[in-house]
């Protein structure tokens, strides 16, 4: 499980709601500390932006937060198991990172990682001052919901991002043997290692496409299965490479990042001046 966060300076609440809402099927599957008969989009766009306009004007102040929960590639389990897993998990995280603060989650499934987009305001209800949250706190708060999903929901997977164990390399025990009278790596775990260096540094989904296919790989999805297939045909599925984690991490920045130029060019387009007729 990946939980990724990103401020925003501006309060954006309408066009991160229709973002959230974008893909077919998506609905609001949680809120938090909203009223009770907020149910629709422009409700909640109104109540985020009320509460906002207590704040005091401030330079480089955080208006709003948007961050995602992401569960790893799971074929095995139902889809509908993991979106109720997943609303139970966000709601035990928002009580922890946001008690008095407004939220509002969407899931999205269509996708090989089933994830929720969270929007969080910066300031708690009725509140004028925006609540702080140290880096180290949101660390221990990582940690902390890790070590539930794994002791409530381990039926999601065993893989560990934040605490002290981690996600490793599956071996057959020929590759086992193998390494141990050699002394060296693998050829799987140095095409693992070789994927872990682009999922970290490629920036956006295109430049990670391009980045694999330099090394003659492919990105595939099977269902909900996700995996890379080499030149020759090879195919090796990501959680099997130990990159599960790895890939959902990758997925949850490039769509922070896309959200974010969403909401940068929604901006640019209310700056412009209209032409004239």
């Amino acid at each position: 499980m990946i939980i990724k966060s990103m401020s925003r300076k501006t309060p954006s609440f309408e066009q991160l709601t229709s973002y959230m809402l974008m893909p077919k099927g998506a609905d609001i599957a949680l809120t938090h500390n909203l009223p009770v008969l907020t149910a629709t989009p422009a409700d909640i766009v109104r109540e985020f932006t009320d509460n906002h306009a207590l704040l005091p004007e401030r330079v480089n102040g955080n208006a709003m937060y948007h961050e995602i929960i992401a569960l790893e590639p799971n074929a095995d389990l139902p889809k509908r198991q993991q979106i109720a897993a997943l609303r139970i998990i966000a709601a035990r995280y928002l009580d922890h990172r946001a008690p008095q603060q407004l939220a509002v989650g969407v899931i999205h499934a269509e996708t090989a990682h089933i994830h929720m987009h969270l929007m969080i305001s910066s300031n708690a209800v009725l509140s004028k001052k925006r609540v702080w949250l140290h880096r180290s706190d949101f660390a221990d708060i990582q940690r902390d919901m890790e070590s539930y999903r794994l002791n409530h929901f381990p039926e999601l997977g065993t893989a560990h991002h934040y605490n002290a164990a981690h996600e490793g390399l599956k071996r057959s025990n020929r590759e086992q043997a193998t390494k141990l009278r050699t002394g060296k790596a693998s050829h799987k775990e140095q095409l693992a290692a070789e994927i872990a260096k682009v999922f970290e540094k490629a920036r956006n989904r295109e430049a990670l496409h391009s980045a694999l296919q330099q090394q003659g790989l492919t990105l595939y999805q099977r269902g909900r299965s996700v995996g890379i297939m080499t030149e020759g045909g090879r195919r090796y599925r990501l959680t099997t490479l130990g990159l599960g984690d790895a890939y959902i991490d990758a997925a949850a920045r490039f769509e922070l990042a896309e959200s974010r130029m969403a909401s940068l060019a929604t901006r640019r387009g209310r700056d412009e001046p209209e032409l004239e007729r």
